[in-house]
């Protein structure tokens, strides 16, 4: 029975990843994302339903168009892949139920978020506002009390008015632009008031991380903070466990 979940999950990952490469396209040039047929970018060409099939269609056309023999970038099938992989370790984490469920959708907005911050430095307003009723979702079904996600949302929002604020002042230029504030108040929706210290710890982390290897590659000094912000949301949302070690080591030192 668990391997018939696994598979309705991996195929379930596999369609929201042929979404997610859907918006990450649309989005960043302002194009709806229910609105028109797929199309060839070279072409123009309305794609049929088997050439949507995802990570199959790829492989079968040998990554191209085929109307016009354009070469599709390998990132799609990658994606949607990764998607699939992130519902699977959901299931893996919290079994089924609506409330996991909702964990996974998680994984589809962070992911459009990531790539198109990688591509454009922005986070489109219509990540925020799919994580947002995702997190109302989730709080929702299992109960979370409504004083702890408002504190979440208060203390967030003035850490990343902070954040931006002060850099501004420090350095004369902005350094946490806008769109990650408005994520800050949305992750603090999300975990609320005590997982906060361990969430600023990890995008943290992971922001130096993610600068190091900007500078490497020769991208500037500027880099997408989005992606760190992303994978420390997704940790300290699907491990609690790891949140609740991070908390009780903090308090013995």
């Amino acid at each position: 029975m668990q391997m018939v979940e696994i598979i309705l999950v991996l195929l379930f990952g596999l369609c929201f990843g042929s979404f997610a490469t859907l918006a990450i396209y649309r989005l960043p040039r302002g194009d709806g994302i229910v609105a028109g047929r797929s199309r060839c970018p070279n072409c123009l060409t309305s794609l049929a339903a088997r050439d949507l099939i995802p990570v199959l269609s790829w492989l079968l056309q040998k990554g191209r168009c085929r109307y016009c023999k354009t070469h599709f970038s390998s990132r799609y099938p990658l994606i949607e892949l990764a998607t699939a992989s992130l519902f699977i370790i959901t299931y893996l984490m919290h079994g089924i139920s609506l409330a996991s469920v909702l964990l996974m959708l998680m994984s589809v907005p962070l992911i459009v978020m990531v790539m198109v911050d990688l591509e454009h430095m922005i986070i489109p307003d219509e990540v925020h506002l799919a994580l947002l009723v995702l997190a109302l979702g989730y709080h929702a079904v299992v109960g979370t009390p409504p004083g702890s996600v408002a504190l979440g949302f208060v203390v967030m929002l003035g850490v990343g008015l902070s954040l931006h604020y002060g850099y501004y002042y420090l350095r004369g230029r902005d350094g946490l632009g806008y769109g990650d504030v408005k994520f800050f108040t949305i992750a603090g929706i999300w975990l609320g008031l005590y997982p906060i210290l361990p969430f600023l710890f990890l995008a943290g982390g992971f922001g130096v991380l993610t600068g190091l290897l900007w500078r490497v590659l020769g991208k500037g000094e500027l880099f997408p903070f989005a992606p760190s912000l992303a994978l420390a949301l997704w940790v300290c949302v699907q491990f609690p466990e790891l949140v609740n070690i991070m908390l009780y080591i903090d308090n013995i030192q």
